[in-house]
């Protein structure tokens, strides 16, 4: 139940998703140029995921790795608009939300088969936790980067 092998070629994916996650940038009330950047974002989470899935076929590593690069892209296009970082993170990670495993999960469930329904929560949540990660570690070096630029800063000031 992977999503890579899904669609018949990388490009119909890429721009499907870009498509998709544009249409819930502006169902999310981002606006202007966001909408542009959100997008872009969107397309750069699936290319990742898409390359890193190809080279190590797995979803947690792929997931993380992906959820790491638009975390960071967040970061950068929250400075460089002055817009909070959520506006270019919410959007953009939607390719890789675990989607598919909830409903399989769900369907495993309504069917009484704990096998599926087992198999597709672990997968479930494994990814949720591949995200999450992601996340935690741009926010660890953005937040260690910010002390040592005001280490700097204060550092510069004294010697002044």
């Amino acid at each position: 139940f992977n999503m890579a092998p899904m669609s018949p070629s990388v490009l119909v994916q890429l721009i499907s998703s870009t498509i998709a996650c544009t249409g819930f940038a502006l169902w999310f009330n981002i606006r202007g140029k966001q909408v542009v950047y959100s997008s872009i974002g969107a397309f750069i989470c699936w290319g990742v995921y898409v390359i890193v899935y190809h080279y190590n076929p797995s979803n947690f590593y792929a997931t993380m790795v992906a959820s790491i690069v638009i975390a960071g892209y967040a970061q950068i296009m929250a400075r460089v608009n002055k817009a909070p970082a959520t506006v270019f993170l919410t959007a953009p990670i939607f390719p890789v939300i675990p989607g598919a495993q909830l409903y399989w999960m769900m369907y495993g469930l309504a069917l009484g088969d704990n096998h599926m329904a087992k198999t597709q929560g672990i997968d479930l949540i494994v990814t949720c936790l591949a995200i999450a990660l992601g996340f935690m570690i741009i926010e660890i070096f953005n937040k260690y980067l910010s002390l040592l630029w005001n280490r700097i800063r204060r550092s510069g000031r004294k010697t002044a």
